[in-house]
């Protein structure tokens, strides 16, 4: 999702560092109670001086030695043991609904003066038309140039006025609108957010640059290897899925008028299909009236849906290759279709996918960066979406180390389908998903779009709390089984972006290669033709 947001004009020309820290400040700290306190020590005791006898040697005792002056330092040999997972107590949210059908969850933080609004839309991409791709991110993005009593610039200095900020932005199923701002300004955030929400006039001439800048912007986009390659693993994974769209082109978006912004967000921005979560420093009645005077006219409408195409069956293994002439790298991605946010493997495949590239101490990394020295980093992801993403496994490699690459990533891909992983693997690959995921409640900010994210994707109400039981209970059989289950090992798409001079030939032991331009179009100069889902 691209998100674009209103800062306050006092911050625009501050430093990075300084802006981070605001930021930071912003989204407000610690959800759990009784976070540490920092106490001043009472002064030790003065201690009465000894004379010292400067012809005597002594040597500290074991006692009284710093680690550094134990000869063995044994203190080393045992690195500190991780605790589980506290036990996480989420505040338990207020869930009603207006007669409109708009769903709110509301949760009280009274620690710090500060609010977060929340409006998750429950559309995106995918239903956007084909000749008209970026036209839901457009609309979304164009919500904060305009409403009917606003220019963008009084948003802007509305929202800075409140201490506060707001973005909208949207994804493959969904839109988003977020704000927050020191809660003493409640009732004004409340009424800037609900004016860019349901007013906006979609100005013509900030159409028009943004279209420019756009086109430009993708322009950028095919010049990167990144890009290109999760271009092309899309567009074979997914078909002609709407997931197979990793960016607008410059015809679609030029395509885009201010009627089509307009029909979107009249026919898709509906309350009974959206959900509003604010969390922060308020009373819950005075804030339910708030949110009926404000929200109590939006319109319902009718919910649009739309019947997606089967994703295609993948025979053999096959490369795609985009050629880049003289690039220094290869840039690689390897993969297949994966799983839902709903489905009940969501949580073995989590952990395996930790275990194979999921940080820095994971088996890609350690492999093919530390231990044969092919690139800087290697990793592999889940995407769940409301339909089933994709998984893949990534690293950009010097040229000439392409081909050996892949045999490492098709050696480790194979080991956590056949072996089961380590206790000390899945250990610390659980301590990390169930920890960071606690860590993302602590601030306002975090536990808004998890709730919201649950919202959104369907999940069950007690979703938040047992996230970190349904981790734990992971075992080294599930992951071999869900491994064996999600990575289709003998049929995986191989994207890759280089110099096809120099790899094509390399490429071809491990299957039949076609080679596309930068494009995305067929090269004809190889001689290829197309392969089904390509």
């Amino acid at each position: 999702m691209q998100l674009r947001t209103v800062l306050p004009h006092s911050l625009k020309k501050t430093s990075a560092a300084s802006l981070m820290a605001v930021l930071a400040l912003s989204s407000t700290g610690l959800l759990q109670p009784g976070y540490a306190q920092i106490k001043a020590a009472p002064p030790a005791p003065a201690k009465v001086s000894q004379p010292v006898d400067v012809n005597k040697q002594t040597q500290p005792t074991a006692s009284e030695a710093t680690p550094s002056q134990i000869p063995a330092e044994t203190w080393r040999k045992n690195a500190p043991k991780v605790p589980p997972p506290r036990e996480f107590k989420l505040p338990t949210p207020q869930v009603y609904t207006l007669d409109n059908g708009l769903k709110v969850e509301l949760v009280e933080d009274h620690r710090f003066p500060f609010i977060t609004l929340e409006l998750g839309i429950k559309c995106g991409s995918t239903i956007e038309p084909r000749e008209k791709l970026g036209l839901a991110d457009m609309t979304s993005d164009m919500l904060l140039e305009g409403t009917k009593t606003r220019t963008s610039k009084q948003i802007s200095e509305d929202v800075d006025f409140i201490g506060g900020g707001i973005r909208a932005g949207s994804d493959y199923d969904y839109s988003m609108l977020l704000a927050s701002s020191l809660s003493k300004y409640t009732d004004r955030m409340f009424d800037v957010f609900c004016d860019v929400l349901l007013n906006p006039t979609f100005p013509e001439d900030e159409l028009t640059l943004k279209k420019t800048n756009l086109v430009e912007e993708l322009a950028m986009r095919r010049a990167q290897p990144g890009f290109l390659v999760g271009e092309r693993f899309a567009k074979v994974v997914f078909g002609t899925h709407p997931y197979s769209e990793v960016a607008p082109t410059p015809t679609t978006v030029k395509a885009i008028t201010r009627d089509d912004l307009e029909k979107f967000h009249h026919n898709n921005f509906i309350p009974n299909n959206s959900i509003l979560v604010v969390v922060g420093d308020f009373d819950s009645a005075k804030l339910k009236d708030l949110i009926a005077s404000k929200f109590g006219k939006w319109q319902a409408g009718s919910v649009t849906s739309a019947q997606e195409p089967q994703l295609p069956i993948q025979h053999g293994r096959h490369i795609y290759l985009v050629n880049r002439p003289g690039s220094a790298q290869s840039s690689i991605r390897i993969g297949n279709t994966s799983i839902s946010r709903k489905d009940p493997n969501f949580f073995p495949m989590l952990v395996a996918n930790q275990i194979l590239g999921g940080a820095a101490q994971a088996r890609l990394f350690l492999n093919i960066r530390e231990q044969k020295g092919y690139t800087y980093g290697a990793y592999s992801h889940v995407d769940a979406r409301k339909e089933p993403g994709a998984f893949a496994a990534l690293a950009d490699v010097r040229t000439e180390v392409t081909a050996p690459s892949l045999e490492e990533f098709f050696y480790e891909l194979d080991r956590l389908r056949n072996v089961k992983p380590s206790a000390k693997e899945l250990n610390d690959a659980k301590n990390y998903l169930a920890g960071s995921f606690q860590l993302s409640l602590e601030t306002q900010a975090g536990l808004a779009q998890k709730l919201l994210d649950a919202s959104l994707y369907e999940l069950p109400d007690d979703y938040l709390q047992t996230y970190a039981d349904k981790v734990m209970a992971v075992n080294a059989d599930d992951v071999r089984k869900i491994a064996r289950k999600m990575i289709d090992y003998d049929n995986l798409v191989i994207a890759v972006v280089g110099d096809a001079a120099k790899i094509e030939k390399d490429l071809e032991y491990f299957g039949p290669v076609d080679v596309y331009d930068t494009k995305g179009k067929l090269s004809d100069d190889w001689g290829k033709q197309p392969k089904p889902g390509s």
